[in-house]
């Protein structure tokens, strides 16, 4: 039995995900709801709990105030936000579970079974939370990078490429090479307008772009020789212009 609490300070998003979790899984117990930070530090300290819902805006304060609060935070957590960018692109850099109101049971469905199956490595789910808390307060972007071994934390600042590689991508940073185990697309529409495809096989951050090089390039900060295509030509030089 998945022991749950819930913390949602909208009663009607609190009443329908208990709906929900009650027509999606019978190994879900609810041992515990509110919608402040307070009783929420009171239920989390006192009951044995496997996983949380928690809203990121509260009646009193935010969730994070709460996970910043407890000794020891040993459960899951399923973040649930209204749609705000900001925030998604936060939830994203991070690789933090979340869920947008109002809920789809489907997806909802989806993050209760991994969170069934996952046993996250602590260190990790630390440094996750810590990019999370990072990025919502708007200090320095970071994003989570996978590899098949581990997971890296990166500055946005420090990325100076990307370079598709199969379905794997290789982050080029101004210290390292990376090889990521998710294709360029997925990190495209993930990254901010810095960054730009220039190639089918590249997106390059523009902060790190030194010149044109031969009208058929892109000169890097680090010198590296970025390929452009024929059909992004025209943007590429616009934006070089504009910057």
């Amino acid at each position: 039995m998945i022991k749950v609490v819930i913390v949602e300070d909208e009663i009607n998003a609190r009443n329908s995900l208990k709906k929900l979790l009650s027509l999606l899984n019978s190994d879900i117990e609810i041992v515990g709801e509110t919608g402040y930070v307070s009783e929420a530090l009171q239920l989390l300290s006192t009951q044995e709990v496997d996983l949380v819902f928690l809203d990121v805006r509260l009646e009193d304060g935010t969730g994070l105030d709460i996970l910043e609060q407890l000794e020891d935070v040993s459960f899951k957590i399923i973040f649930t936000t209204a749609y705000d960018q900001y925030a998604i692109n936060a939830f994203k850099y991070s690789a933090t579970d979340y869920l947008l109101k109002p809920l789809d049971p489907l997806e909802l469905d989806e993050a209760i079974k991994k969170a069934q199956s996952s046993i996250e490595n602590e260190k990790q789910r630390q440094e996750l939370l810590e990019v999370l808390k990072n990025n919502l307060a708007k200090k320095e972007a970071q994003i989570v990078v996978k590899t098949t071994e581990q997971q890296y934390i990166l500055k946005l600042q420090d990325i100076v490429r990307l370079e598709a590689d199969a379905a794997y991508t290789v982050f080029i940073t101004i210290e390292s090479r990376i090889i990521a185990s998710k294709n360029l697309r997925h990190y495209q529409e993930m990254l901010s307008e810095d960054f730009v495809r220039c190639h089918q096989s590249h997106l390059v951050n523009m902060k790190h772009v030194k010149s044109l090089y031969k009208g058929k390039f892109l000169k890097m900060t680090n010198d590296d020789l970025v390929a452009i295509s024929t059909r992004k030509r025209s943007d590429i030089i616009s934006l070089l212009d504009r910057n």
